[in-house]
C-alpha cells in the first residue's frame, strides 16, 4: 500500500503540473488574442476628416491636422477652380525652383460679407481654415441646419457661403464657422480671388416652407 501510495501522489503531482503548464499556456495564448484583437482595432478604426473654415483651430477633442489659408480660383476667371482648398502655412517647394508657366491660378479667400450675420466685421479680411481629425468618427456636413440630429455630435456650426452667383467662377458651398476670424497677416485689404458670401434659398423648385428667401442659410459639421 505504501508503495502504491507513493506511485499515486507522484501521479496527482505530475497531473498538477501539467495542469498549471496547460493553464499558463492558455492565459498566453487569451493575451495574445487580445493583443491581436486591440492591433487589428486600432488598424480598422476609421477617422473622420473636415476643413473648419473662418478659424485657425479645431474644436473639442478634435486633431488638428494643419492650420492653413482659404483659396481658390479667381472670382472672374471662367476656369477657376470650382472647389476652395486649404492651403497649409508652410509650403514646400521643389528645391530645383520649377516655373508653372501660365495655366491654373489659386488665390487666397476673402470675407464679402455687409451684413451683421457675423458679430464682428470681416469683409474684405483673409479667410483661414483647420483641416482637423476625428478618431473612431464618420463626419458629416449638414446644410441648412445649425444642429445635428439626435446621436451625432456637434463639431461646429455656421453659416453656408459660396461665391456670388453672378461672377463668371463657380464654387462649393462650405461651412463657415460662425464666430469666424481673420487669417494670421491679414492686414492688406481689399485684394479680391477667392470670395465667399452667405447662400440664401430661392422658393421654386426649393419648397417655402419649410425654407425662406432672403434669411443666411445655416449649416452644420456633426460626427458620430
Amino acid at each position: 500500500m505504501d508503495a502504491f501510495d507513493e506511485s499515486l501522489k507522484k501521479t496527482i503531482g505530475y497531473v498538477k503540473e501539467y495542469i498549471q503548464t496547460i493553464t499558463g499556456l492558455t492565459n498566453k495564448v487569451q493575451k495574445l488574442q487580445s493583443q491581436i484583437e486591440s492591433t487589428k482595432s486600432v488598424e480598422v478604426m476609421s477617422s473622420g476628416i473636415y476643413i473648419r473654415w473662418g478659424r485657425r483651430s479645431c474644436p473639442g477633442s478634435a486633431e488638428l491636422v494643419y492650420e492653413g489659408f482659404a483659396g481658390g480660383g479667381h472670382y472672374t476667371n471662367k476656369g477657376a477652380s470650382s472647389g476652395y482648398i486649404c492651403l497649409p502655412k508652410d509650403p514646400i517647394f521643389e528645391s530645383d525652383g520649377r516655373k508653372a508657366g501660365s495655366g491654373s491660378t489659386v488665390y487666397g479667400a476673402e470675407y464679402e460679407t455687409n451684413t451683421a450675420t457675423f458679430h464682428t466685421s470681416l469683409h474684405d479680411e483673409d479667410v483661414p481654415c483647420a483641416v482637423c481629425r476625428v478618431v473612431g468618427r464618420s463626419v458629416v456636413m449638414i446644410p441648412a441646419r445649425n444642429v445635428c440630429y439626435s446621436g451625432w455630435h456637434t463639431e461646429y456650426s455656421g453659416y453656408l457661403m459660396s461665391d456670388h452667383d453672378g461672377h463668371p467662377g463657380n464654387k462649393e458651398l462650405v461651412c463657415m464657422d460662425g464666430n469666424p476670424e481673420k487669417a494670421e497677416g491679414s492686414d492688406a485689404g481689399d485684394q479680391n480671388g477667392a470670395l465667399l458670401y452667405f447662400a440664401q434659398a430661392i422658393c421654386g423648385s426649393l419648397k417655402c416652407p419649410p425654407y425662406s428667401e432672403n434669411k443666411a442659410l445655416t449649416c452644420v459639421v456633426c460626427s458620430k
